[in-house]
């Protein structure tokens, strides 16, 4: 995923890194950046930040991964409880199907009611070891 900005911070610290190594959410924030004074302008866009757990194949370390997606539409979140479990997390570029402002399609392959949108724009705000968090992880 060439397009993915900044994707080198979580690369430099897991070598075999895949999408799929991302196991739950544990936060959420949605905003919108108003750029004109309505609220419902083509000017606006919206903003998701998904903090995510990251539980490398080797399980040695879990890191806090926290990224942001620009521009979404369709937004779809199916969640109840505390921590939202992924079970087939990926991220696809689908720029070659020519929609203007659509460039990835996000979601949990496995749980279609659960997460899924599309967005022009990611990129990856921060990486950080996490050591007091107990998972129960297949």
């Amino acid at each position: 995923m060439s397009g993915i900005k900044k994707l080198r911070l979580i690369t430099e610290k897991v070598a075999d890194f895949q999408f799929g190594d991302f196991k739950f959410i544990i936060d959420f924030k949605y905003s919108i950046e108003i750029d004109t004074i309505s609220l419902f302008d083509e000017h606006n866009y919206s903003i998701l930040d998904i903090s995510f757990i990251l539980i490398p194949k080797d399980k040695l370390k879990k890191f806090k991964v926290t990224i942001r997606f620009k521009k979404l539409g369709s937004l779809q979140l199916s969640a109840g409880g505390t921590a939202i479990q992924l079970s087939g997390f990926e991220i696809l570029d689908i720029s070659d199907r020519g929609w203007d402002s659509v460039k990835y399609l996000v979601r949990d392959y496995e749980y279609e009611e659960g997460l899924k949108f599309y967005c022009n724009d990611i990129e990856i705000i921060a990486i950080e070891e996490i050591e007091d968090i107990d998972l129960i992880v297949d």
